[in-house]
């Protein structure tokens, strides 16, 4: 009895072993899309709307960077001889690094501000320092190339003096065109690794 159980499970055994026949699929199942992560940026390019994202920044569900903004300023300060609107071109280095400031902020505008001595007549100084503010501007448009509609230009006279007095080193010092510019630009936040680091 135990020689026939035996056998019985040895060939049971044997049976469910041996091959059996499979039927092929009808249909082949074709990869339409692309699941590569070209930029490395986690978001496959089937879906990515932004494929050419640096690296490790933060991405959103389409892996376009999330943006901040951030803002800067930069000051210039150009001083002229008396009764005098000319631009010397020893001050030229300092308007260009004003050209070169404003662009790497394609969206920042700047305001030249022009401003007298208190020598002579209060409506001709204001006059005189308008001419100043517009002639800084015309070197920042004709020399360095920057949109005109990106410069203005306005002329204070002796209204707002960094001396308020009327010696020579006064005089002198208050001869001048300031420029301030305020610029948004937009930074692209990075997204933390092990590498990374928190700045406060």
């Amino acid at each position: 009895m135990k020689q026939l159980s035996l056998l019985l499970f040895t060939g049971l055994m044997i049976s469910g072993c041996a091959p059996q026949s499979v039927d092929p699929m009808e249909t082949k199942i074709i990869q339409s899309r692309d699941l590569t992560d070209q930029d490395k940026d986690g978001v496959i390019a089937a879906r990515d709307q932004c494929n050419a994202t640096l690296e490790q920044a933060r991405v959103n569900n389409e892996g376009c960077p999330q943006e901040r903004i951030e803002t800067a300023s930069f000051e210039l300060n150009v001083q002229f001889a008396t009764d005098s609107a000319l631009v010397r071109e020893s001050q030229y280095d300092d308007i260009r690094d004003l050209a070169e400031f404003m662009r790497r902020y394609p969206k920042a505008s700047v305001l030249i501000e022009g401003h007298a001595s208190k020598v002579g007549a209060a409506s001709y100084n204001l006059a005189l320092s308008q001419r100043r503010a517009e002639a800084i501007a015309d070197v920042l448009v004709n020399q360095f190339y920057l949109d005109r509609s990106r410069v203005s230009a306005q002329g204070f006279g002796e209204t707002r003096p960094l001396i308020d007095a009327e010696t020579d080193r006064a005089n002198e010092t208050n001869r001048r065109v300031v420029a301030t510019v305020s610029g948004e630009h937009g930074i692209t936040e990075k997204r933390w690794t092990i590498y990374s680091s928190e700045s406060d």
